[in-house]
């Protein structure tokens, strides 16, 4: 019997005798006590909340393999999926007359299948979601505001992605209200929410296939999330969320903006007057008190990655679909969808790298050119050699070599 098959027999035979109980219950019988009907209830909700449909494991054309414990494929492994920034059209900045269209089809890409198949996937979701007539809680001179409908919810929810993070210096541009919304469409479309600096918002749960749970967080420089600055109370809240999860997944919103500041350089970084961050050191801090895999986003740009202590970082996952006033030309157009298969102790066994892109469209498309990929590796040689001189020795492998 395959696994949806069994998942829904197993889930009707549950029903049945819920179903059973509570007519006995209710008829006055006591061959069920409350407290029992009560509790299988509970378990049969929580598992049918929980639940989605499984998907056969499937490489993409081409990987790196890293481990010699773990096999591709293996059931022990926990998929990851990260990308970039999403920003999918602003009322303040222009919206897609056709994103219903083109949102349907992107939903039956090979795209989708990428965040379908993952056990964690999220993206980093640029502004809030929100229909109000209010001015914005921002006010600058060199700055944009975005303000996305609520509606555009369900397009992250088509799409396969089970969570995003809030922590980035667009999430507040509406204040409150805008996040209060955000958080109420998300929650409607049955998306989690990470990144807010405040306990019903600060970390999102995923639930894996082997009954354990995933958290991931997320920190960045700006009012109302988890400071990228404060290396300590990272590390606190690291290593505390280690202790009661299986894998935890750590993003973070930082570092300078645009082509020039594509490179990862040491210390911390500076744009238009605010502290972005050290991200070498927030990565390694986070890696040391216990996260599993770190991936940043904000640069809109794709930066390097990095191997350390045997975990995987990447630095910037730059633009995945942004609509108006974010560029798309040149690098601001690639759009590297990061696929990462976890060990049980969370080092990386093997990570592939979706290059995507925006040059053409409205929204992400795969690049047969590899851009975003190959762009990437380029970088992780000139920042990182030692950790490309392992993906060298590991050179890409093709799906069934």
């Amino acid at each position: 019997m395959r696994a949806d098959s069994e998942h829904r027999f197993v889930a009707c035979c549950a029903g049945v005798v819920f179903a059973a109980a509570l007519a006995l219950h209710l008829s006055g019988a006591e061959i069920f006590p409350r407290q029992f009907v009560v509790k299988v209830g509970h378990t049969i909700a929580r598992s049918l909340a929980s639940a989605r449909p499984t998907r056969p494991a499937r490489l993409p054309d081409h990987y790196f393999w890293l481990s010699r414990d773990f096999a591709p494929g293996d059931p022990r492994l926990v998929d990851v999926v990260g990308a970039g920034d999403v920003m999918m059209g602003s009322r303040d900045q222009g919206l897609d007359p056709d994103i219903e269209t083109e949102a349907a089809a992107l939903a039956k890409s090979a795209i989708a299948d990428i965040f379908r198949r993952a056990d964690v996937s999220f993206v980093n979701l640029e502004g809030p979601l929100y229909d109000g007539e209010d001015s914005p809680s921002k006010v600058c001179d060199r700055c944009y505001v975005f303000r996305s409908p609520t509606a555009y919810a369900r397009y992250l929810a088509q799409l396969g992605v089970r969570a995003v993070s809030l922590a980035n210096n667009h999430s507040g541009d509406y204040g409150e209200a805008g996040r209060a919304s955000t958080l109420d469409a998300l929650r409607a479309n049955g998306i989690a929410y990470f990144g807010l600096d405040h306990d019903d918002a600060r970390v999102a749960e995923i639930a894996l296939k082997n009954g354990t749970q995933a958290a991931i967080v997320s920190f960045a420089p700006n009012t109302g999330t988890p400071d990228i600055n404060d290396l300590d109370a990272a590390a606190r809240l690291i290593r505390a969320l280690k202790t009661a999860h299986a894998i935890v997944v750590v993003s973070f919103h930082g570092g300078a903006e645009g082509e020039a500041f594509e490179h990862v350089v040491p210390g911390h970084a500076s744009f238009d007057g605010e502290d972005r961050g050290d991200v070498v050191a927030f990565a390694h801090n986070a890696i040391d008190a216990g996260a599993d895999i770190v991936i940043g986003q904000g640069p809109h740009v794709p930066r390097a990655l990095e191997i350390y202590r045997g975990h995987l970082i990447a630095y910037s996952l730059g633009n995945f679909w942004t609509y108006g006033a974010i560029g798309t030309e040149a690098a601001r157009g690639d759009g590297p969808v990061l696929e990462a298969w976890l060990a049980p102790d969370g080092t990386v066994a093997g990570f592939a790298i979706h290059s995507t892109d925006q040059h053409d469209g409205n929204v992400p498309g795969l690049d047969p050119t590899d851009d975003a990929e190959q762009h990437m590796l380029a970088l992780t040689r000139d920042d990182f050699p030692e950790t490309a001189a392992k993906l060298d020795a590991a050179r890409p492998r093709r799906a069934g070599s």
